[in-house]
C-alpha cells in the first residue's frame, strides 16, 4: 500500500515536473521575459543604461505594433502578424545576448 502511495506520488511529481517545462511561451510572457533581461541588465551593469532604454523602446514599439494589429484584425493576430512579432522579438533577444557578458539562452 506505502509503494503505491509513494509511486503515485512520484509519478505526480513527474507530471508536474513535464508540465513546468512544456511551458508555452505565448507573445505576451516573451515579452515579460525580455523586459525582465532588460531590467536585470541594467540592475547589474551588464546593459549600460542607453543600450537599456534603446531595447525598452524596440520592446515597446513591438508591443505597440502587436495591439495595432490585433485592433486591426478584429482581436486576432493573423498566423503572419503573429510569425513577425515572434522574429522581432527573437531579434531584440539576440540583440540584448550579443550586449551582454552573460549568457543567457532564450527557453523557447
Amino acid at each position: 500500500m506505502k509503494l503505491a502511495i509513494c509511486a503515485g506520488l512520484i509519478g505526480a511529481a513527474m507530471l508536474t515536473a513535464a508540465a513546468a517545462s512544456a511551458q508555452v511561451w505565448d507573445l505576451y510572457h516573451r515579452e515579460v521575459w525580455i523586459q525582465d533581461r532588460i531590467d536585470h541588465g541594467r540592475e547589474s551593469g551588464s546593459l549600460d543604461q542607453n543600450e537599456a532604454q534603446r531595447s525598452l523602446d524596440v520592446l515597446k514599439k513591438i508591443e505597440h505594433d502587436e495591439q495595432f494589429d490585433m485592433r486591426t484584425n478584429n482581436g486576432q493576430l493573423s498566423a503572419r502578424d503573429r510569425s513577425a512579432i515572434e522574429a522581432r522579438l527573437d531579434e531584440l533577444s539576440d540583440h540584448i545576448h550579443g550586449t551582454k557578458v552573460s549568457d543567457v539562452r532564450r527557453p523557447w
